[in-house]
């Protein structure tokens, strides 16, 4: 594809982008690791990847350390199916298969037009899946067409899972809800036997190590290993819940893992037919795949609960142990907060009773902070994790200041009369648990400054300071008669802000704990949010209206109105200078403080129920309703020269005269900002390369791209030549011992027809002992051709192909004969490349030699010269002035910024 087609694309994208928000702009989404479909497992060599499904796109993995390495397409429905082979992933979406080779999409299988595709299976060359429709549909892989499709009545036959028998030729083993199997022959179409039913329906098959023998997965829990060629049944064996997954170990131990849809995973011994253990609580969601590691001791687990685990079984009991995870929140988040000044972490607590720490760059680091040996006691209690988790987390704080020292995260829960205290350094939970003083449930907490103290607001109207090292509780602020909404103080441990359900905002002194102020609020506050460097407080009310006041007069500034239902949450820009809230009517609105307008507005599809601005303005994070995602918007003001304009906030989305309403903009995907339908990797590559201009415009004055030692050891030949001048004269090498010369035969002889006092042979008198010097120089010629053309542009290229020595060579060899013509053009080819304003310092370094070598000569025929010496000054002075400003202005303004 054509780099100026892909720019128009990139163009296009960005155009669509700023009809939707113009201060905003989609760059990606965090936390996302599989789904509820089946992962694929791939090997190429020694390397394994898991390819797995994530709503509308798809992630591979590498086995080795589950890290992040292609990122697919982002489709306009759901994948409800992967398939791995090569380098190519398989992705049914939206009734049609596409093909994909290193996360791009190449091509797509021939379109059948029966609904989505399910259960994608390889089959040597040919790729079969189970349509909506209750047929088996199958391609050729390497044309791309269709094959053959074979079709079922649902009523009798409900296709469910299928599988290809190891060594069978052309033929596939289907299996139905009704419980039973068929055999088919897929070159014939023709069904060639049918199985009797195994009295429940069947989930999933497997072929087994052994030939011939299938494990069936049944819908009451049972598995079955049978015979297919004999049609008998192996063994019985029996689970819990409705099997969901099975999987056998390949490495010489006759073991096989079940999955059900409580998340627990069963460890069966088939010598002995009984359960070896059961991991419960493997995941905390319905398990939708379980491997076995080819030739490994290693199983791969994945789950509706947006996590991939490994497990390794490395003792001699057979019970294996985690060996690495990488997991999301299962349940959507309804808080999120940066963590730390650098802009690069996240802090999110879900609706899944977890609280997890993300990285914005690098996904490897994201965790879940750990509440301790949770695995363990439930399987002493006989109990789910889920039941031993703290309640899902309504508000939390963080602070960095203390972290290497105490515990820098507090929580409140819903319902619960504690707060507990975090560590992020540890990723676990902390020391304390922070009571409440009166029993009442803590609604609200906050961290000062210093990440000294934290704040807990408490449903009975109390706020209390507890000391974040010991937990131990300082002081207690009374005066709200009802529950507290918001805490936060500010940057100097001198005033505490707070927010209640009794419609009022209150300023306490941090010290005494004495009321300063109490301001009445038009209308009950919900959210609190303060801007520290300025002393700004922002209340978000149930009027869905923000309100912001000056802490210092302590009245209210200003009143943003607009949405048309409840407000989730608000947050200051890095600045100050914004102020970004969201709401249940779907729109995330920025209003700009020192103008008091609404300067954007955009909608999206999930309802926004928390943001976070990034302490460094480069992001915008937003959490919605329904996705377990953290998705990431990059700030255009950071990039590009945004002007800010006022629009009416009192629309209801639609268009209303002159004023629009607010568009729908597409939530960012984890592919980032790369296009959908760009090429592969190593043509984007190719097509991405920039080139930079030699002058951005004609008014700067450019260095070159040529080394800095270049030019530094043209000016400095001389001493450099001076100082490598060996100190002692080359010593004459002492006379070889005496040998005889041989002659050259096979046998062995002296030559004695040769001597060292034999009269040297007469030499050509016409010969020369001197070595033939060419007179003119390259550089000579080159200045001659340009003497002509009156193009000097050639003469300073084939300087910046030489090297120092050669370069000073060149210019005392050029002839002072013929007028000084070829030191006349030098003095020209210079002063035009002054004049371009490029390579400023190989400009100065080459007149310095020239100078230097010609001095005597320019003395002697200063009168000839002086029209060209005197043009070389005035552009030397000009463009000398053009620079020296520049270096003043900058040693000044760093002198300025490091006193200041």
């Amino acid at each position: 594809m054509a780099v100026e087609e892909k720019r128009a694309r990139i163009e296009k994208a960005a155009g669509l982008s700023q009809a939707g928000s113009r201060l905003y702009e989609p760059y990606r989404a965090l936390g996302y690791i599989a789904g509820s479909i089946p992962h694929s497992i791939q090997y190429r060599g020694q390397t394994a990847f898991i390819t797995t499904s994530i709503g509308r796109s798809f992630h591979v993995y590498d086995a080795e350390k589950i890290n992040l390495l292609f990122v697919g397409p982002h489709f306009d429905h759901d994948v409800v199916s992967v398939l791995s082979i090569g380098d190519e992933t398989y992705a049914s979406t939206g009734g049609h298969v596409v093909v994909c080779r290193r996360g791009k999409r190449v091509d797509e299988l021939e379109a059948v037009n029966r609904g989505e595709i399910n259960s994608l299976v390889q089959f040597g060359d040919h790729i079969i899946g189970i349509s909506e429709d209750n047929t088996v549909v199958i391609w050729d892989r390497t044309t791309r067409e269709l094959f053959t499709e074979i079709e079922f009545e649902r009523e009798s036959f409900a296709v469910t899972a299928l599988v290809h028998p190891s060594t069978y030729v052309n033929k596939i083993v289907i299996g139905s809800s009704q419980g039973t199997i068929q055999v088919w022959n897929i070159q014939s179409r023709r069904c060639l036997y049918e199985f009797k039913t195994m009295g429940s329906g069947i989930t999933c098959m497997v072929q087994s190590p052994v030939i011939d023998v299938l494990a069936l997965g049944l819908l009451d829990g049972r598995i079955l290993l049978h015979n297919v060629k004999q049609d008998r049944a192996v063994m019985q064996l029996a689970q819990e819940d409705r099997v969901t997954a099975l999987s056998f170990r390949t490495d010489d131990v006759p073991m096989m893992a079940t999955a059900n849809s409580e998340g627990d995973v069963a460890l069966w011994d088939l010598d002995n037919k009984r359960v070896m253990h059961v991991l419960q609580n493997a995941h905390d969601g319905v398990i939708s795949s379980v491997d076995f590691m080819v030739g490994q001791p290693l199983l791969v687990t994945s789950s509706a609960d947006n996590s991939i685990k490994e497990w390794l079984f490395d003792g001699n009991d057979g019970i294996p142990r985690l060996l690495r995870q990488r997991s999301g929140h299962f349940a959507p988040p309804q808080m999120i907060r940066y963590h730390g000044d650098d802009g690069r972490h996240l802090l999110s607590a879900g609706r899944d009773q977890t609280l997890r720490f993300f990285s914005v760059f690098r996904d490897a680091q994201n965790a879940e902070l750990s509440q301790g040996s949770l695995e363990r006691e439930s399987r002493v209690r006989h109990s789910r994790m889920n039941e031993l988790r703290f309640p899902a987390i309504t508000q939390f704080a963080s602070n960095t200041a203390m972290s290497r020292d105490w515990d820098d995260v507090v929580s409140c829960h819903q319902g619960s009369r504690d707060a507990h205290s975090w560590s992020v350094e540890r990723k676990a939970l902390g020391k304390f648990t922070l009571e409440s003083s009166d029993s009442s449930i803590v609604r609200a907490v906050a961290i000062s400054a210093c990440g000294n103290f934290g704040f807990l607001g408490l449903a009975s109207g109390v706020i209390e300071m507890v000391n974040m090292q010991s937990g131990l509780s300082r002081r207690t602020f009374v005066g709200h008669t009802k529950a507290v909404t918001g805490v936060h103080t500010d940057a100097c441990n001198l005033r505490v802000y707070s927010t209640s359900l009794d419609g009022t905002l209150r300023i306490w002194d941090f010290s005494s704990g004495k009321q300063l102020h109490c301001i009445n609020m038009p209308s009950t506050p919900s959210h609190l949010a303060v801007y520290r460097e300025s002393s700004l407080l922002a209340c978000a009310c149930d009027d869905a209206c923000v309100r912001v006041i000056d802490a210092e007069s302590t009245r209210i500034v200003r009143t943003f109105a607009g949405h048309r239902n409840r407000i989730t949450d608000l947050a200051f820009s890095n600045d100050g200078r914004w102020i970004v809230s969201s709401s249940l009517d779907c729109t995330i609105r920025t209003w700009d403080l020192p103008t008091g307008y609404m300067v954007d507005w955009f909608r999206v599809e999930s309802v926004p129920v928390s943001v976070a601005f990034s302490p460094t303005g480069d992001f915008l994070a937003t959490a919605h309703m329904d996705s377990v995602g953290i998705f990431l918007w990059a700030n255009r003001t950071q990039f590009a020269d945004i002007s800010l304009r006022q629009i009416n906030p009192h629309t209801d989305g639609s268009t209303n005269g002159n004023v629009a309403g607010a568009a729908l903009v597409a939530m960012p995907t984890t592919a980032g900002l790369v296009d959908d339908n760009e090429q592969s990797n190593e043509d984007v590559e190719m097509d991405t390369v920039y080139l930079a201009p030699e002058q951005l415009t004609d008014n700067m004055v450019t260095l070159s791209s040529q080394p800095k030692s270049k030019w530094q050891t043209l000016m400095n030949l001389a001493t450099i030549k001076k100082r490598n001048m060996p100190e002692k004269p080359p010593q004459v090498p002492e006379l070889a011992p005496f040998f005889l010369p041989t002659t050259t035969s096979v046998e062995h002889q002296f030559d004695f027809g040769t001597s060292e006092d034999a009269a040297p042979a007469p030499s050509d008198p016409t010969s020369s002992k001197l070595i033939s010097v060419t007179s003119e120089s390259q550089l000579a010629r080159i200045l001659y051709h340009a003497h002509e053309t009156l193009v000097y542009a050639p003469v300073f290229e084939y300087l910046k192909t030489l090297n120092p020595s050669a370069i000073d060579v060149e210019i005392r060899s050029l002839p002072v004969d013929d007028q000084l013509k070829a030191l006349k053009t030098f003095l020209r080819a210079m002063t035009c490349q002054l004049k371009s304003k490029r390579d400023f310092e190989l400009a100065q370094a080459y007149l310095h030699v020239f100078i230097a070598v010609f001095t005597d000569i320019i003395k002697a025929n200063a009168r000839e010269l002086e029209p060209l010496l005197a043009e070389l000054r005035n552009e030397l002075q000009t463009q000398w002035a053009t620079v020296d400003n520049l270096i003043r202005y900058s040693a000044c303004m760093i002198e300025f910024m490091r006193t200041k």
